[in-house]
């Protein structure tokens, strides 16, 4: 049925190109047939199913030579040439031979839409070349007004090193300075010859300073259902010829408007001692075939390609990362000139390129030159809301650059696009700033060490803390009305832990230097009643200290020629405290003491400390009075240990449930009902229940916290408290 119904449509198509022929040479009035009528009847075959190659042979035929068919029939019939195989080279030279100045050629219309026509048809092309070998054809018509616009964006994808040449660059100049309102197409064709030999000295020429312009494709949807059209066909032939075991190349795969933005790759005139990169099966044969591989004809078309990516970071072709820029910087300044004036229409073009320089960026690890221009003028404009986890990726591979330059060009405008009232917004700026510290971080670890500090995130970090801690101002829990978003506390300290893993060379790299957290934030995240949160935050002390440690015994870091200290005594003397302070809560029933040398007592001040001691006094009180046999004393000091904590009761209280079964005491004794204190476990040893000493119930604490994978207060009290470094 099908294969009749093909027959049929075909029949249709080659009688209607038929009559064509013959009316297209007779007058309107001396016709009796209707050639628009012809014509829809035409496009209407070819829109469903492509005209073959020899039916477009003969329509090329009809539209390249002058005839007599109005402008709109013309300009339908070419718009629906669309190719059920690839076009030959007879049929390019066909199009490319019938333009210029002539009575015998076609109108000048028709000629832009045959330019136009082998655009869009530029990838469905047999040979390529063939476009190429017709450069001096094509160039020479340059001075025809009429054709300079697809012209110039014709040549500008066929352009190749040995096409510029010293006459054609005069030419060009020389065009340019004539041209008035058409200059921008000359002048990105201009700038393509310059990305080829890039000694070529440009000046002032012409007396517009307009940028040059990034040529767009003429009709995404036209190109992306022909290429549709030919795999149809393509399918149909290997189903009729799959008994001879034939191997057939697929067409490209349909794609979107969008997508045709970037190019599929593809590699033309390979030699035989050479291989593309399309030719490439696997890691090892990239390998094997690394220095014989061919670039592509369009390096943009590596964007979309991950095996091109590591081609080109790993040659190092000064000419292809120009090339590539060069692309990026059109594109890039077309679509900033277009939001400026408020004229873009299809957002998410940009958005679609944005999402492949983010992958090759993540790649390379460095921002392209004309990328980091485009984001300091787009963040500018920016509303915040577009591309935001695109521009936020990009950024965090900012050169290492001193702070003040950054602040102003990139961190400020930044921040005023992207801040609001809501949570999350600070939450994404922190994540960003911590990428971009632990990014710098890589990069200065490869460098050679410096005898003195070189690492301007120091500023970068404080700021970064600043935001973390109104962070923990705004919103204790989670961000905003998203019960599925972490607690916002989280976010704080993955911050501080991407810290502490920066700080951890520092000992190795005098280009590191440690910065002591904030008291306001480490002291809220202290009086947090998670688990999990405390745990982290001793675990971020607990590095630190450690980096302290290292660094200060390291010789490769000591300062020369110097009395100096490495760091500050106020700043060690800061971080210290924070210890203190923790180990008095947690472990040594000290809490909120400042008399122990660096403890700041949490900053609470001294009249806060005396009414809190006050209202659990009170409290005390109150309970003995109303059951005075369970009852059970309480004191500010101990109120924040591992027995009495919020955090750490419950599981204090489950830890000595598993020492008592062990110990078969719950059977033959009584059990402990009350949270576990010294003179509690006198009490109940001296009872018949289980028998451990209070350093013992403590020790076994910090085993079953590591047990249940909260470590970090375990690392914190082993490393600083001298009695538990041999237990």
């Amino acid at each position: 049925m099908d294969t009749n119904s093909d027959n049929y449509q075909s029949g249709r198509l080659l009688d209607a190109i038929e009559h064509l022929e013959a009316v297209a040479s007779v007058p309107v009035k001396q016709r009796y047939t209707d050639a628009g009528q012809l014509v829809k009847t035409i496009a209407s075959d070819a829109y469903e199913n492509g005209i073959p190659q020899n039916a477009l042979g003969r329509l090329l035929k009809v539209l390249t030579v002058k005839n007599h068919l109005d402008q709109g029939t013309t300009t339908t019939l070419v718009k629906n040439l669309y190719p059920q195989e690839r076009i030959s080279s007879q049929h390019v030279t066909q199009v490319v031979c019938c333009l210029g100045p002539s009575k015998s050629k076609p109108s000048p219309a028709t000629q832009v839409l045959l330019v136009r026509w082998l655009i869009m048809t530029y990838d469905l092309l047999e040979d390529r070349t063939q476009l190429g070998k017709l450069y001096a054809v094509l160039f020479n018509h340059l001075d025809m007004i009429s054709l300079r616009k697809p012209l110039c964006h014709l040549l500008s994808l066929i352009t190749r090193r040995k096409h510029v040449k010293p006459f054609r660059i005069q030419t060009l100049m020389e065009l340019i300075q004539s041209a008035g309102g058409e200059e921008k197409e000359l002048m990105s064709l201009l700038k393509i010859f310059k990305n080829y030999y890039p000694e070529i000295i440009i000046g002032d020429v012409g007396g517009s300073r307009r940028m040059a312009l990034f040529f767009k494709h003429p009709d995404p949807e036209w190109s992306t259902h022909a290429k549709l059209l030919q795999d149809q066909n393509l399918e149909k032939v290997q189903a009729a010829q799959q008994s001879n075991y034939q191997v057939l190349h697929r067409g490209m795969g349909k794609r979107s408007r969008i997508e045709v933005v970037i190019p599929v790759l593809q590699t033309s005139r390979v030699s035989n001692k050479h291989t593309s990169l399309e030719e490439i099966r696997d890691i090892e044969h990239f390998v094997d075939k690394l220095d014989t591989i061919e670039l592509p004809n369009q390096i943009i078309s590596t964007l979309g390609d991950a095996m091109a990516q590591k081609y080109l970071h790993l040659v190092q072709s000064e000419a292809a990362n120009d090339r590539l820029d060069e692309w990026l910087k059109g594109f890039l300044a077309d679509k900033l000139e277009k939001i400026r004036d408020d004229d873009d229409d299809e957002p998410e073009v940009l958005s679609f390129v944005l999402g492949f320089l983010e992958g090759y960026t993540s790649f390379i690890k460095a921002l392209l030159p004309s990328v980091r221009k485009f984001l300091e003028s787009y963040l500018s404009i920016w509303k915040g809301r577009d591309n935001r986890q695109q521009v936020l990726r990009l950024l965090q591979y900012l050169p290492i650059e001193p702070y003040e330059a950054l602040r102003e060009s990139v961190f400020a405008p930044l921040e005023r696009a992207v801040l609001d009232s809501a949570v999350s917004s600070r939450i994404e700026l922190l994540n960003f700033y911590s990428a971009l510290i632990t990014e710098w971080g890589v990069r200065l670890r490869t460098q050679p060490t410096a005898s003195e500090e070189s690492f301007p995130s120091s500023k970068v970090i404080q700021h970064a803390e600043l935001l973390a801690s109104s962070l923990l101002e705004l919103a204790p829990t989670s961000a905003g009305n998203d019960k599925s978003a972490p607690p916002v506390v989280l976010s704080v300290i993955q911050f501080y832990k991407s810290l502490a893993g920066l700080f951890s060379h520092a000992s190795g790299n005098a280009n590191i230097r440690l910065t002591v957290p904030i008291a306001p934030t480490i002291y809220s995240i202290t009086f947090t009643p998670t688990v999990s949160v405390i745990s982290g935050l001793n675990s971020i002390l607990a590095d630190y200290k450690s980096a302290f440690e290292a660094s200060l015994a390291s010789d490769v870091i000591k300062p020369q020629n110097t009395s100096e200290p490495l760091y500050r005594t106020e700043l060690v003397n800061q971080f210290n405290g924070y210890v203190m302070d923790m180990c008095n809560l947690i472990w040594r029933n000290r809490a909120l003491n400042t008399e122990d040398p660096n403890a700041q007592g949490c900053l609470i001040p001294a009249a806060s400390t005396t009414a809190l001691t006050a209202y659990v006094r009170n409290v005390n009180e109150a309970a003995r009075h109303y059951d005075r046999e369970s009852a059970f004393h309480v004191s500010l000091a101990s109120i924040f240990s591992l027995s009495h904590h919020a955090a750490f009761a419950n599981l204090s209280a489950a830890c000595f449930a598993e020492i008592e079964e062990k110990q078969n005491a719950a059977k033959h004794g009584p059990k402990l009902r009350k949270p576990v204190t010294q003179k509690a476990l006198q009490a109940l040893e001296k009872d018949g229940g289980a028998k451990i000493t209070w350093q013992e119930y403590r020790v076994n604490m910090l085993d079953w916290l590591e047990a249940v994978g909260s470590r970090g207060t375990s690392d914190l009290m082993r490393s600083t408290m001298k009695a538990l470094r041999k237990e």
